[in-house]
C-alpha cells in the first residue's frame, strides 16, 4: 500500500527510527490492513469504535510488549496520515490495552435501524444526520463513499449514483423509490441553508462545505447514545446491515457483492455469518421434522 511505504519512509528518513523497527511496524501495519480487508473496512474509514474493535482482536493473542508496539504504529501512522490531511482525526490515539471491555455486535436488527431512521429533529443539520443514516442504510455505501457524493452525480432518472469506489473501482449506488422523495427535500433544504454558497458535496457540515470523517463518525456516535444502544454503531455498521437484511430477506449473495463493490466473493461471505434469519427460515421450511 502507498500510504504504508510513505510512513516507513517517513519513519526512517524524518524521524531517524531503527531498521529493527521499521520492520516491526511493517509487520504490524501488514496485519492491521489484511484485517480490515477481512471485514470490509477502508483504513480511512476507521472510527474510535472499530479501533477498539481491532485491539478486542488482537488480544489474548500477543504479550503486552507487543500489543504496546502495535499500538504505537498505529498511532504513529495515523498521525503521518493526518499530518497529510487524509484524516483529520487519529482513531487509535486514546485507546488503552483494557481487557474488560465487552465484545459487541456489529449489526443491528431492522427494529433497531427503524429506531434510527425515526431519529429526526426539526433543524437542517438533524435533517442532514437522517439522510446520512437514510443513505447508507439504502445504498450499503462505505462512508468515504457517501461523503465524496456530489449533487451532480445523482442520476434521478435511473435511480442510481455513479462513484469511484475501493481501489478506484467505478460501480453504481442504487436509490430505492421511497428515499428518493425524502433525498429531494434534503436538497432542497441544503440549498436554503447554504444561502448561495457554492459547494457541490451532498453531505455538509457546519461549516457549509463537505461533511468530513470525524463529524460524520461524530454523527453515529450521537445517535448511538440517543438510542442507548448496548453495541457498535458506526457508518460499517449500518452498511454490515444493510447486506445482512437483504440476505435474510432472500438477496442472492453474488447481487450483494455487486452492491456493496467487492472484488471477490469470499469477501462478501463474512455478511453472511449473522444471517441466522434466514437459515433458520429455510430450516423451519424444508427439515421434515421442522
Amino acid at each position: 500500500m502507498q500510504e504504508i511505504e510513505g510512513f516507513l519512509s517517513f519513519l526512517t528518513s524524518v524521524k531517524g527510527e531503527s531498521e529493527n523497527t521499521r520492520i516491526s511496524y511493517e509487520n504490524d501495519l501488514r496485519q492491521y490492513c489484511s484485517y480490515l480487508e477481512r471485514i470490509d473496512l477502508e483504513y480511512v474509514d476507521v472510527s474510535v469504535n472499530d479501533a477498539r474493535e481491532y485491539v478486542r482482536y488482537l488480544m489474548g493473542k500477543y504479550k503486552e510488549r507487543s500489543m504496546l508496539r502495535k499500538l504505537s504504529a498505529l498511532r504513529m501512522f495515523y498521525d503521518y496520515l493526518m499530518r497529510k490531511e487524509e484524516m483529520d482525526f487519529n482513531p487509535f490515539q486514546d485507546i488503552s490495552l483494557k481487557r474488560n471491555e465487552k465484545r459487541l455486535p456489529s449489526v443491528l436488527t431492522e427494529d433497531e435501524v427503524a429506531r434510527l431512521l425515526a431519529l429526526k429533529g426539526e433543524d437542517f443539520l438533524s435533517l442532514r444526520d437522517h439522510i446520512l443514516f437514510l443513505f447508507i442504510y439504502s445504498t450499503g455505501a462505505r462512508i468515504s463513499e457517501a461523503l465524496s457524493v456530489n449533487i451532480s452525480d445523482i442520476e434521478w432518472r435511473e435511480r442510481r449514483i455513479k462513484i469511484k469506489g475501493k481501489g478506484g473501482k467505478t460501480r453504481f449506488l442504487f436509490l430505492n423509490r421511497n428515499v428518493v422523495p425524502e433525498l429531494n427535500d434534503y436538497i432542497e433544504k441544503r440549498r436554503i441553508y447554504l444561502e448561495g454558497v457554492s459547494e457541490e458535496a451532498l453531505f455538509i457540515g457546519k461549516n457549509k462545505e463537505r461533511l468530513s470523517f470525524s463529524s460524520a463518525h461524530l454523527i453515529f456516535d450521537n445517535a448511538r447514545e440517543n438510542l442507548s444502544l448496548d453495541k457498535n454503531l458506526t457508518p460499517h455498521t449500518l452498511r454490515h446491515s444493510f447486506a445482512t437484511h437483504m440476505m435474510d430477506r432472500g438477496a442472492d449473495i453474488r447481487f450483494i457483492q455487486e452492491l456493496l463493490g467487492h472484488e471477490s466473493i469470499s469477501t462478501t461471505q463474512i455478511y453472511t455469518h449473522v444471517s441466522s434469519k434466514k437459515l433458520k427460515k429455510v430450516y423451519d421450511e424444508t427439515h421434515p421434522h421442522a
